[in-house]
């Protein structure tokens, strides 16, 4: 959406500047224990603070800032989603997620539904917001998808065990596609959609399965053409990048099953059987080019979550005055997703202790901490705003 006074080329510049802001913490952070996403949602605090408190003194630059905040919401999903979605599961370790399955089902499924139970109930009877529940659970859905990308990096540098990072990353994977399919339910049902035990259940099978076996039918239909291919680099990663935004597209658009379910799926396929389809240097350039993406839109995903949260606070003058208790709820919501993580793993640890590769007390403990929410959270909170 274009304001007025502004032209598209604004939006390009503050497209560069993300990328610059990014590029720059991603650099002077490395070797600390900061991660760089949320230097990022501080630097785009602050450049929404600069651009709305100065009421748009930064010129071109602020014109851009206003344009992206102002796109339609279901658009940023639908560029951000795929490309996050497809990079996380094509780089996974498939002999690893075979081990840790059990596991990972576990934390994805059972595990979700408990925390959208558990954090939704305390929103609705502890905020006083007058949320019915049905908002009250599509906020708790949304903020079930977890993000440990900044854990996983500091085991590798620590020397932690290889499973737990898998678990808690493959996790992350499987819970996105679970956490989002329950917040599509409940999106469905705040904007007017009504569902019974029996059309619940129904929903959920056929946007699930539906999902999986769209992601198959493209993974299988384009390895096949990649085997037509030879020797074509750009092509190859060309063709990875288009099947996994068309799937995207059929699922939501076309099918109306989980489109993230349907990448997800997609990306696995790819993992398990596809890698062999990529010759020679191939396989090493596309896994190049899949993490400047997800970086890409990590970057701008988490600097525009901190022009959005500025916009809302500075746009409307009182705003302190009238939402100041606002604040003080945050911080109880912080405290209530990290007990509703902490009850999730204590009442599956039985389970998790006996599955793959076990668990013991320590790695639970780990468990606990890692589920931080990123960007997959932040772009389904953009989607709503």
């Amino acid at each position: 959406m274009e304001e007025s006074g502004s032209s598209p080329d604004d939006a390009v510049l503050f497209f560069g500047v993300s990328l610059v802001l990014g590029i720059g913490s991603r650099h002077l952070l490395r070797g600390t224990r900061v991660p760089y996403t949320v230097a990022l949602l501080v630097l785009g605090v602050a450049l929404g603070g600069l651009e709305y408190g100065t009421k748009h003194g930064l010129g071109k630059l602020g014109a851009g800032i206003r344009i992206w905040a102002g796109i339609n919401p279901d658009l940023l999903l639908a560029v951000f989603l795929p490309a996050l979605l497809f990079e996380s599961s094509f780089s996974m370790e498939v002999h690893q997620i075979k081990k840790c399955m059990a596991q990972m089902v576990l934390l994805a499924v059972p595990g979700v539904v408990i925390s959208t139970v558990l954090l939704g109930a305390a929103v609705k009877l502890t905020f006083p917001y007058d949320w019915n529940w049905k908002t009250s659970f599509l906020f708790s859905g949304l903020l079930s998808a977890t993000d440990p990308v900044a854990v996983v990096a500091l085991l590798k540098d620590l020397g932690a065990s290889k499973k737990l990072s898998t678990v808690i990353e493959g996790e992350s994977l499987m819970n996105d596609g679970t956490a989002i399919v329950v917040y599509q339910l409940f999106y469905r049902m705040v904007l007017g959609s009504t569902f019974d035990a029996g059309s619940i259940i129904k929903f959920l099978s056929e946007v699930s399965l539906g999902a999986v076996a769209l992601g198959l039918a493209f993974g299988i239909a384009s390895v096949l053409w990649l085997g037509f291919i030879f020797n074509d680099t750009i092509i190859e990663i060309s063709l990875t990048l288009a099947v996994s935004y068309i799937a995207f597209f059929t699922a939501q658009d076309a099918l109306e099953v989980s489109g993230v379910l349907a990448v997800m799926t997609l990306g696995m396929f790819y993992a398990a059987f596809a890698k062999t389809a990529f010759k020679g240097d191939s396989q090493e350039s596309l896994h190049h080019f899949w993490e400047m993406i997800a970086y890409i839109a990590n970057t701008l995903i988490f600097i525009l979550s901190g022009v959005v949260i500025a916009d809302g606070v500075l746009q409307d003058n009182i705003h302190f005055e009238r939402h100041g208790a606002s604040w003080g709820f945050l911080l109880l919501l912080y405290v209530f997703v990290q007990l509703s993580r902490a009850v999730v793993v204590i009442v599956l640890y039985p389970l998790l202790r006996h599955f793959g590769y076990g668990m013991d007390v320590k790695e639970a403990t780990v468990l606990v901490w890692s589920g931080l929410r990123g960007a997959v959270a932040l772009s389904l909170s953009l989607s709503v705003k």
